[in-house]
C-alpha cells in the first residue's frame, strides 16, 4: 500500500523530531522510529484506530504514538497520513455522531 503525507503532516513531524532534537536527541530518534513503525504498521492494515472528525468535517482515523496521535485515512490502494498531532495541543477531532 502506498503512503502520502499531506505537507501538514510532514510539517507536523518535522517540527516535532526537531523541536525534540534539540533537547534531547536520543529521545528525536526514539520518536522518528516509532512514528515510522506505527505508520508502516498501518499502511500493512495490521489494525484501525477509531473514527473522528476533523474541525474541517473530514473523517479520519487514528492511533496514538505518545505524545502524538497520528491521522490518517484508507483508500483504495493508499494510506493518507492528515496529521501527526500533538496530544496535549487543542483537539483537531471528535468523535462523530
Amino acid at each position: 500500500m502506498k503512503v502520502t503525507y499531506t505537507e501538514e503532516a510532514i510539517a507536523d513531524i518535522v517540527d516535532a523530531i526537531t523541536y525534540l532534537n534539540e533537547r534531547n536527541p536520543t529521545a528525536a530518534v526514539n520518536l522518528d522510529a516509532e512514528i515510522t513503525r506505527c505508520i508502516e504498521r498501518l499502511a500493512m492494515q495490521e489494525f484501525d484506530g477509531p473514527i473522528s472528525r476533523l474541525r474541517s468535517g473530514a473523517l479520519v482515523r487514528s492511533w496514538a504514538v505518545a505524545p502524538f496521535r497520528v491521522y490518517y485515512q484508507r483508500h483504495p490502494d493508499e494510506l493518507l497520513i492528515v496529521r501527526v498531532y500533538h496530544q496535549a495541543r487543542r483537539p483537531i477531532a471528535r468523535q462523530p455522531r
